[in-house]
């Protein structure tokens, strides 16, 4: 990677902490998974909870994780366009596209308190647990999203405005910094 290119992996403690957390979700949503089908096909006797486990390590593992993949630049994008363009055009057009986004991430996060008190009022049949634990990772995951969005943010303002490393510019491999712009 070219020096104006952000480190890609965790990069503290907390990072850190997330990034297993995803892999033990994974390993576990996985392993559950495994376990249904082998009762269902095989034992005829599949558990009560075979869809709302795996269902539900899928969800907190995606929004545990999605502000880790915004600060690594994992996200998918399409840079045929923007890389064409001089570099202010560039950056301007990644502050417009980073502001969309963080609108976007303010509406999603004012809206989850009503789902969340909504899920707060039912049960899941197979487990007795709230359904609020299915409506609580998007805040924590929206709120995550928010920040590393925001940080991302700051990198373009910075690049633009006081002459910084061009965060949206491509790097060694060709594939680009790993700022998002969509």
């Amino acid at each position: 990677m070219s020096s104006n290119s952000r480190d890609r992996g965790p990069s503290n403690l907390f990072e850190w902490a997330i990034y297993y957390m995803g892999a033990a979700l994974m390993l576990a949503m996985t392993g559950s998974m495994v376990y249904v089908v082998v009762m269902r096909y095989f034992f005829n006797s599949p558990p009560i909870w075979s869809e709302d486990i795996p269902k539900l390590l899928f969800i907190w593992m995606v929004f545990l994780t999605v502000g880790l993949a915004i600060r690594m630049g994992l996200n998918i994008r399409v840079t045929a366009l923007t890389g064409s363009l001089p570099r202010r055009a560039r950056l301007w057009l990644a502050v417009v596209m980073h502001l969309l986004v963080l609108v976007f991430l303010l509406v999603l996060l004012a809206g989850t308190k009503p789902v969340i008190e909504l899920a707060l009022g039912g049960r899941m049949l197979s487990t007795g647990w709230s359904n609020a634990v299915y409506s609580i990772p998007l805040a924590i995951g929206a709120g995550l999203a928010f920040a590393y969005q925001a940080r991302e943010l700051w990198l373009v303002v910075r690049a633009l405005f006081f002459g910084g490393p061009d965060p949206t510019g491509p790097d060694d491999t060709g594939l680009g910094s790993g700022v998002g712009l969509g």
